[in-house]
């Protein structure tokens, strides 16, 4: 449930600066992360993983691509790719290829060394430290974190040729120091419970003590689903959390209406040595996302089934992996040779730690969802630019095959959560480094995509579920939860968006906030939201009192109540012989009467109030909260 590593990340990160023929770029680090120092330098005869990350073709026509599918207006909405359509439009060049590995030959790395990943975007190869310095112009040592005391080697600097430059995204290992794992985005703090009767609480009679599906249905207009059409299973995507089938089995028989039958239970997928869980992992509160996820979703969309994709073998922070891992199994065009797209930031398997998973990465083969669910996230500030932004590109390509991703926002309103105990950090101002005492605000990664779909979180105005909502506000020390929401300082605000948000910072952004405080061209998020505290949640913290009824909060209760309504809206398609709706975004945007108006509380954070809830677009709740027969008439209208 918490951050394990999460250090101060790269300022300049890949700055072009001016140097001597033949290598006229230099990607350098401006400094260390402050968890990092020098160690030693690294021994000439260590083998590196080395891992060239090729230009992708058509890329800067990912969003016209997008547009033609996923546009309301656009004659080819729903005409979705294939996964082969896709690899074929994305694989770089033949002439990057062979520029890149003439200039390897040249440089004394045979071609026998050299290896293609699946879609061809990587070249990889081992080679020795002493070897890689003379290739990349660097020199290689030994860093240390400082809190762990866990090693690993970069370098400060690395120069690339004129020739190569401009077919080569980055060079690993390099520059790159910060590994991180997926953050749940459930706050087990904001329990409302255990409650004392776990029966009873059905109907909307206690909706104001603790949200049923009963309150769902009543407050968004779902309805009772009835159908589950074959691949239309919704998908919820789990790191460090599982899901403990006796908790999902007590919750089927005390609150779904009508009941779930005891024995019905995702499809269980394990990526990279995902594992099942268990009673001791229940008392190690490492069950409380999985169980918000899967017994909230079940409620709602049930008959359809749901996969449990469990990502990582979580034998340590490294292995936990990150979203790499998780995208690798879902398309094995992205996979590179050996496993871990990235050394230091991407787990390596085999996993040589105790109890790790021993079997080789998962290259493609895992099912594909019409909707992914996700209640994770990582800080922007933490990651590095090209990392960000080549997975950014896969989440496009999923976009263009009908695939709906759905992100929980956060729950730090605009700072960002820097481990399980502090939920309020921030940016340094001038170097843009995660800083626990820093003035910038902190946007997440990877709702920062524009080709993600994020839900922030709210709850009720008052007692009424007919009094309207609020955005969350549950300010409880260094675990308070807002619902996140900002601007990229990475990705730039996408078309779709542009008129909303504009509309919001003429109108209601506060005047006094800067560049200092945020990127006023930024991708904006997030784009809607849902009821985020309190929700219904049945969990095993005690052995001895058992399964028990909890109100949980989090911005991880609100995105997975935002994909099940769309994945009955997929099967609300399906019955009339459509496809899946696919990218969201552009339909959110042009339609906000499909969308419950929020427009109080502010999501406060690096010692500011954050931004308040205003009518329209607001970077606190988004678009607002679904309106079930609305989101019908204008999906289910479109082709």
């Amino acid at each position: 449930m918490h951050l394990l590593t999460l250090v101060a990340a790269f300022a300049g990160f890949a700055s072009a600066l001016p140097s001597a023929e033949p290598h006229v770029l230099h990607e350098k680090r401006d400094g260390l992360p402050v968890a990092w120092r020098h160690h030693s330098r690294a021994e000439r005869s260590t083998v590196l993983p080395v891992r060239i990350g090729l230009k992708q073709r058509n890329l800067e026509h990912g969003s016209r691509y997008i547009a033609d599918v996923a546009d309301p207006k656009s004659p080819n909405f729903g005409k979705h790719w294939s996964a082969e359509k896709v690899a074929n439009a994305f694989m770089p060049s033949q002439e990057t290829t062979d520029k890149v590995t003439n200039w390897l030959t040249s440089s004394g790395i045979s071609a026998n060394r050299l290896s293609h990943s699946v879609g061809r975007n990587w070249i990889e190869f081992t080679a020795t430290v002493d070897e890689t310095e003379r290739l990349l112009q660097t020199q290689y040592h030994v860093y240390q974190q400082k809190e762990s005391k866990g090693y690993r080697i970069a370098c400060d600097d690395y120069s690339l040729p004129q020739s190569v430059r401009g077919h080569v995204d980055f060079v690993m290992p390099t520059i790159q120091l910060d590994g991180l794992k997926p953050v749940s985005q459930a706050n087990p703090a904001l329990q409302a419970g255990p409650h004392n009767n776990i029966t009873g609480l059905t109907g909307i009679e206690y909706c104001d003590q603790v949200i049923t599906i009963d309150c769902l249905r009543a407050i968004y207009g779902i309805p009772v689903a009835s159908t589950n059409h074959s691949g239309n299973e919704l998908g919820i995507a789990e790191w460090a959390d599982y899901l403990y089938l006796p908790d999902l089995k007590v919750f089927f028989e005390n609150f779904t209406s009508p009941k779930i039958p005891a024995n019905v239970t995702p499809d269980f997928i394990s990526i990279d040595g995902g594992k099942t869980s268990n009673l001791s992992l229940a008392l190690l509160e490492e069950v409380v996302e999985s169980a918000l996820d899967f017994q909230t979703s079940y409620s709602i969309i049930y008959p359809q089934g749901i996969r449990q994709y469990q990502n990582g073998d979580s034998i340590n922070v490294d292995s936990v992996g990150t979203f790499n891992i998780f995208l690798d199994a879902l398309d094995g065009s992205y996979c590179s040779y050996e496993g871990g797209d990235q050394p230091y930031i991407d787990p390596a398997y085999p996993d040589p730690n105790e109890y790790g998973y021993t079997g080789p990465l998962q290259c493609g083969g895992a099912p594909m969802s019409n909707v992914f669910s996700v209640s994770y996230g990582q800080i922007e500030g933490a990651l590095p630019r090209f990392y960000q932004e080549r997975q950014c590109h896969e989440w496009m390509k999923l976009a263009l095959q009908g695939v709906s991703v759905i992100y929980a926002s956060g729950d730090s309103g605009v700072a960002n959560r820097y481990n399980s105990g502090y939920n309020n950090t921030c940016l340094n101002a001038d170097l843009g480094y995660v800083d626990q005492f820093g003035a910038k605000f902190s946007p997440s990664f990877p709702v920062n995509c524009p080709y993600i779909t994020s839900v922030g979180a709210t709850t009720l105005l008052n007692s009424s579920i007919y009094g309207g909502e609020k955005a969350v506000a549950a300010p409880n020390g260094p675990l308070s939860f807002y619902s996140g929401g900002g601007f990229s300082d990475i990705f730039e605000r996408p078309s779709w968006q542009s008129d909303a948000v504009q509309n919001y910072l003429d109108k209601y952004s506060p005047k006094n906030y800067t560049d200092v405080q945020f990127n006023h061209s930024g991708r904006a998020f997030p784009d809607v939201s849902a009821l985020g505290l309190n929700l219904a949640t049945v969990w095993t913290s005690n052995a001895t009192r058992g399964p028990q009824l909890y109100g949980v909060g989090g911005t991880s209760a609100s995105a997975p109540i935002f994909a099940s309504i769309i994945t009955l809206l997929n099967e609300e398609r399906l019955g009339q012989g459509k496809g899946p709706i696919g990218f969201l975004n552009p339909t959110i945007y042009a339609h906000p009467e499909m969308f419950y108006d929020v427009t109080v509380g502010s999501n406060p954070g690096c010692g500011t109030p954050g931004f308040p809830a205003a009518p329209g677009w607001d970077p606190v709740t988004g678009m607002g909260t679904p309106i079930y027969p609305k989101m019908k008439d204008v999906f289910c209208g479109l082709p």
